[in-house]
């Protein structure tokens, strides 16, 4: 083999390591571009996709349980804890890999402002209003 020839294979070898890592890297992601669907009457929707909640704030009617459909678009596993201002978990929805959906039940939450955040990536996080 010729010096030009083991560069030729070096740098395919390496094109190839490169493909294979981004290959990789994106099979986090289902690639939906479905819209979100519709909230459960009196309650509300959340989307996790590419890692992150495809909305900052959902609101739910205070002082009576209301669901939460929750649907994971990745194949990471995701989830919805909700809690108060003070830190308090005041509800943990399971935790599942995607594409799927689960309908959780919210408590009741007295009027007011919470904090929601997928316990697996903490970064994934908004807020919740009961109101």
């Amino acid at each position: 083999m010729t010096r030009r020839d083991v560069s030729r294979a070096t740098a395919i070898a390496t094109i190839l390591a490169i493909a294979l890592v981004l290959a990789a890297c994106s099979s986090g992601s289902s690639g939906s571009t479905a819209p979100a669907p519709s909230a459960p009457p009196g309650g509300a929707v959340v989307v996790a996709q590419d890692l992150k909640f495809d909305r900052q704030t959902i609101a739910v009617p205070a002082n009576q349980a209301a669901p939460l459909l929750f649907e994971n678009r990745d194949s990471a596993p995701h989830n919805v804890t909700v809690m108060a201002a003070d830190g308090t978990k005041v509800f943990t929805g399971e935790t599942f890999g995607g594409p799927e959906s689960r309908t959780y039940q919210l408590p009741s939450l007295t009027a007011g402002s919470y904090k929601f955040q997928c316990d697996v990536h903490p970064d994934m996080k908004g807020t919740l209003t009961a109101g």
